[in-house]
């Protein structure tokens, strides 16, 4: 124990006689190490950011279309409520159900014409799609059973229309229709869906009253977790297509195949990300093993004078060891606080668009493989340092 105490003062000392060397070895592990740190934080925020922005759209959904690509499809092909009912009543993964028709419509804001996305949309739209209700309701039971001409609209058309309000009417051809509410996406799909930024959101029975079309576009089925999906959307193909003529095509699609890609993509980031970070903290302990065999020629006087009082190889190469993993364990612990700090200052300004959270695992495993950089690349200095001849090594410095 006492060797021990004494080999951790002798390199304390050797650190403290040449603290501008020391500094600067110790500051390419503290930019190593928090390249790490910030790395694995920025990787598992943006897969945490792409996963969340799927999963809002629905990773646990299945959604079904008429193909209308090849032969012409009839109306029998169409996709009706019925189709939906026996979706609902038959599979026994699905939670939940709802369909949409939409199709472009002119209406007017206190007789002023305007251009916009009619959407009608049967009653578990809203949790399907993880609307947000900014303002008023959604649809009841009631709208529905009696046909009630009411609508909601975008936030977007609102902020746009300073002069609507919540019981305001707009005409769309030859109907009034009462606003009760405006509404978001949970998740933006800038445009991909069948929301766009100016959409008028109507019962389904009151978008068949204004275009004439009985049928859905989209039929939407949710599943209880997202690993039912693939089994759900099989199932739902094959019972939609036992539905219809047989010359009729459906595409029956979900979101698990762009969550995989989404975390593949991100693994090679991250596996990219941490490849330079690798190196920008090899190139750390490429200094400290430059440092230490620089500083060896130095220091031969000192290694032979300690080895002819009686020091064994094994002790100067510890007391060797014990000043590279100073100044790696410095480096780390600095670098990984520099790191979690600029974390922490960075979030507070982006907190509005996405959660940046640090990543520990990162944080330990910085400090970590940071840390043990020292004694990987101070040990040939170290033996180079033990294996001296007394002798020799007091002939040099004379």
């Amino acid at each position: 124990m006492q060797s021990w105490m004494e080999c951790v003062r002798l390199a304390v000392g050797a650190l403290k006689a040449d603290k501008m060397k020391a500094f600067l070895t110790t500051l390419s592990v503290l930019i190593g190490s928090a390249s790490l740190v910030l790395v694995l934080t920025i990787a598992g925020t943006g897969k945490k950011y792409i996963v969340s922005r799927i999963e809002g759209i629905g990773a646990n959904l299945a959604y079904a279309s008429l193909s209308r690509s090849g032969a012409s499809p009839t109306v029998e092909d169409e996709l009706t409520l019925a189709d939906l009912r026996a979706i609902q009543n038959s599979l026994p993964a699905v939670r939940a159900v709802a369909g949409t028709y939409d199709a472009p419509i002119d209406y007017q804001i206190a007789g002023r014409p305007r251009h916009a996305r009619l959407v009608g949309a049967t009653s578990d739209f809203l949790r399907i799609r993880n609307l947000h209700i900014l303002s008023g309701r959604y649809f009841d039971d009631e709208d529905y059973r009696a046909l009630s001409k009411v609508c909601l609209v975008t936030d977007y058309v609102a902020e746009h229309n300073p002069s609507l309000a919540l019981g305001d009417s707009l005409r769309i051809d030859q109907f009034r229709c009462t606003v009760i509410g405006t509404f978001a996406e949970g998740v933006p799909t800038f445009g991909q869906s069948e929301i766009q930024a100016q959409t008028v959101l109507v019962p389904f029975p009151i978008a068949k009253l204004i275009t004439g079309d009985s049928f859905l576009q989209v039929i939407y089925a949710q599943a209880e977790s997202s690993s039912e999906v693939p089994e759900l959307t099989a199932q739902m193909k094959q019972l939609i297509q036992s539905r219809h003529r047989p010359e009729a095509r459906y595409e029956v699609e979900n979101l698990s195949s762009l969550l995989h890609t989404a975390g593949d993509v991100s693994l090679a980031m991250t596996a990219v990300l941490l490849a330079i970070g690798l190196v920008t903290l090899t190139v750390g302990g490429t200094g400290i093993m430059n440092i230490m065999l620089a500083t060896l020629a130095e220091r031969k006087r000192e290694i032979g004078l300690r080895k002819a009082v009686g020091a064994r190889s094994s002790e100067i190469r510890l007391q060797f060891l014990l000043e590279a993993l100073f100044i790696s364990s410095a480096g780390s612990m600095a670098g990984a606080f520099v790191a979690v700090s600029l974390v922490v200052i960075t979030a507070g300004f982006i907190k509005d668009f996405v959660n940046l959270n640090i990543s520990w695992v990162g944080v330990i495993f910085a400090l970590a493989v940071s840390s043990s950089v020292g004694v990987l690349f101070g040990y040939q200095p170290a033996s180079r340092a033990a294996g001296l001849n007394p002798v020799e090594a007091l002939r040099t410095e004379a």
